[in-house]
């Protein structure tokens, strides 16, 4: 196990700033409540500080040409534009950070062994059994302090939830102190800087009790951190830069024309909008049910603000297509190219020839509505593909689920009497309830040996296996569920049409399958 597990939970607090049961993606929605299909939960993999530029700032970056006119880093939204001026400032803390949790890692592990037992064993005794549950008072106080940054749902999802937040919170205090007593008893050296130029990999940048931590271990380690950092920093950019470039074409428009820019929307958009029906509403609410916490009645307004925005970008969408039809634009930025992982499979619940060519991995919640939607799309995509593709699968549950991280401990006890992807089906089927005794009523259902299987579930005999996957998940940059790898590479879109046209690039490159 390693210790990030712990470390990583304080990063949840992140969350009030978006709203503690928002399950929403990054991409701009009318209203928490309501998500789009793909929408999952998020989780942070690794914390990232912000750190402030120094020395004299950077010059301008010119970041694309309109019809001549080229616009730079001071064009833009000032926030993009700090993003990307300050994205070595970050990566340079990434780095940081990582190494510090690695040197953590190594601690928990050189402790454990003077002790004689297991990492994960000496982190059950040292924090997991000393978490006192939060009081039912303690409850309704952090919902009462900051009942405006919570989003509003359900009363029973909602004290899950914030119940779940509060151990974490509770767990990630006893891990620093845990830490802190660690690093006095074992002494730990600083080596080279883990941020100078042209460190080669064998570089000793930490030594812990004797043992050495290389650049190469952590730059690893990083890869997917430092992807996540560039790709989030071009999104931005990418998205001030287009609304920029919409701008100059605007006026350029208004111009030719002889008006206000504010003429052409009104006529091209404003009035062209109207307050979605009831019908429409409801139609939404059936067709997303899964995904939406609440009733009709709770989330109808919310519901037709979210469809009343779709409607103005789809307008605003036109129009720009419309003006860039004829321009003359030249991008000067382009996405990092995606990075392939080499993930693990080594004894995980899989379908498929062992040596198919494609191998699909999903790292999965079993309480994550996202997760169950998910589940009859990968079904109708691999079994067109027969032999050619084999597929693993994950356990990722997360915090903010209730039953999620037991829910999987009993898929893995279900595995080990043969029959896991049938036990998951049920779990994705009845997500409202996977507490304990109903766990234990799908083995009966499924002819399991139930002496066997309760005894796994009660004692916890695959806590440490979800865990595991949990460590390996952050360390592959996972920070949702479902996350989808082909062949060790991210799949950004949750749908039919982008994992089949992955695969197909897969299977016509012929690259070997970089899981193991």
């Amino acid at each position: 196990m390693k210790l990030s597990k712990s470390v990583l939970i304080i990063l949840l607090l992140l969350i009030l700033a978006g709203g503690v049961l928002a399950q929403t993606p990054r991409k701009r929605t009318a209203s928490r409540a309501v998500a789009p299909k793909a929408a999952a939960p998020q989780v942070t993999p690794e914390p990232v500080a912000t750190v402030p530029p120094v020395g004299d700032p950077k010059p301008p970056t010119a970041l694309a040409i309109v019809n001549g006119q080229t616009i730079t880093t001071a064009d833009i939204d000032p926030k993009a534009g700090e993003e990307t001026e300050t994205l070595d400032e970050r990566i340079a803390a990434a780095r940081r950070q990582v190494l510090e949790l690695q040197i953590n890692t190594v601690l928990l592990d050189v402790e454990a062994k003077k002790r004689k037992m297991s990492a994960h064993q000496l982190y059950e005794l040292e924090v997991t059994k000393r978490i006192t549950e939060p009081t039912d008072a303690e409850v309704r106080k952090f919902i009462e302090d900051n009942h405006g940054q919570i989003s509003e749902g359900d009363p029973g999802t909602v004290r899950t939830q914030v119940l779940a937040f509060l151990r974490n919170d509770r767990e990630a205090k006893l891990s620093d102190e845990f830490v802190k007593r660690l690093r006095a008893s074992n002494p730990v050296v600083m080596g080279v800087d883990i941020n100078a130029p042209n460190l080669d990999a064998p570089a000793v940048v930490a030594t812990i009790s004797g043992q050495a931590v290389t650049a190469g271990v952590v730059n690893e380690r990083l890869k997917p951190i430092i992807y996540k950092l560039r790709l989030e920093t071009y999104e931005v950019e990418k998205e001030a830069l287009d609304r920029t470039i919409n701008d100059v074409l605007l006026l350029a428009e208004a111009h030719l024309r002889g008006v206000a820019p504010e003429e052409i929307v009104r006529k091209e958009v404003t009035e062209k909008l109207h307050p979605p029906t009831e019908a429409e509403v409801v139609k939404f609410y059936s067709e997303n049910k899964p995904r939406i916490t609440g009733d009709l009645d709770s989330v109808r307004n919310q519901i037709a603000n979210y469809l009343q925005d779709q409607d103005q970008q789809r307008w605003e969408l036109t129009l720009s297509e419309r003006l860039r039809k004829g321009a003359d634009i030249r991008l000067l930025i382009s996405g990092p190219e995606a990075i392939t992982i080499s993930i693990s499979t080594d004894d995980d619940p899989s379908r498929g020839d062992a040596n198919a060519p494609v191998t699909i991995v999903e790292f999965t919640d079993f309480q994550c509505p996202a997760c169950a939607a998910m589940q009859p799309v990968l079904e109708e995509v691999l079994k067109s593909y027969g032999n050619k593709v084999r597929f693993v699968v994950r356990d990722f549950p997360l915090s903010l689920h209730a039953n999620a991280r037991k829910a999987a401990e009993a898929a893995d006890a279900a595995y080990a009497q043969g029959k896991f992807f049938e036990y998951a089906a049920l779990l994705f089927k009845r997500q409202s309830a996977l507490d304990v005794p109903s766990l234990k009523k799908y083995a009966t259902e499924l002819g399991l040996d139930r002496a066997r299987f309760d005894a796994a579930v009660d004692g916890g005999t695959y806590a440490a296996e979800v865990q595991h996957d949990i460590d390996d998940g952050r360390m592959y940059g996972v920070e949702s569920t479902p996350t989808i790898f082909v062949n060790g590479v991210v799949l950004k879109t949750l749908s039919a049409e982008a994992l089949r046209a992955v695969i197909d690039r897969q299977l016509a490159s012929g690259s070997s399958k970089i899981p193991k």
